[in-house]
């Protein structure tokens, strides 16, 4: 009789989750998860069948995170926490971000972004800013504040917006109050211009 086999589908998903967080992509491989388990690589895929799978649940874990970073509130001013939880998450979880749009995962995760998008446009319901929008041109703002938003984003993650070794606590503040300052200047721009249109084309 075989041995038991000490860690399920979830366990094995956790440790690819984990050297993804740690590595990127390009760290992921039987091996890494079978070591992050402490195990063979033998009983890996027992549990999900394919590499393919290993990273759609992957991407499916990010995204949850990701989800969780844009929901969380900071400012009592829900759109622009969103947009600041966009940016905290390109900054604080490069990998991860790296990892759900690259060209090999993007379709992955646009074919499990639609719920979140409703859920985060459902957050908005309470705001008088977006309450009394016909809901194609409250979608339509948010698509063109999400288009500007993923370009800082990148940014952001790939360093361009460097904090300098000399007093980093307060830089990072400071970077921080100038970005949230920024965010709300972009997010009036981009009401302001599309939310006095009867229709979107």
């Amino acid at each position: 009789m075989p041995p038991k086999q000490r860690f399920c589908a979830a366990d094995v998903a956790d440790a690819a989750f984990a050297v993804v967080r740690r590595s990127g992509w390009k760290g992921l491989s039987a091996r890494t998860i079978a070591t992050e388990l402490n195990a063979s690589t033998r009983p890996i895929y027992d549990h999900l069948r394919s590499m393919q799978a290993i990273e759609e649940e992957v991407v499916h874990r990010v995204l949850n995170m990701f989800f969780e970073y844009l929901s969380t509130p900071a400012t009592g001013d829900r759109w622009l926490d969103q947009a600041l939880g966009y940016l905290r998450f390109a900054r604080e979880e490069k990998h991860l971000f790296r990892c759900i749009n690259d060209e090999q995962h993007i379709q992955i995760q646009k074919k499990l972004t639609r719920p979140m998008w409703q859920a985060l446009g459902q957050q908005l319901d309470e705001d008088p800013r977006f309450a009394d929008l016909a809901p194609a041109l409250k979608n339509h703002i948010r698509k063109v504040r999400w288009f500007f938003l993923h370009g800082m984003a990148h940014l952001v993650n790939t360093g361009w917006f460097a904090i300098a070794e000399d007093d980093a606590e307060a830089a990072a503040a400071t970077v921080e109050t100038l970005t949230q300052e920024f965010l709300q200047d972009v997010n009036a721009v981009i009401y302001e211009g599309f939310a006095g249109r009867k229709k979107v084309e």
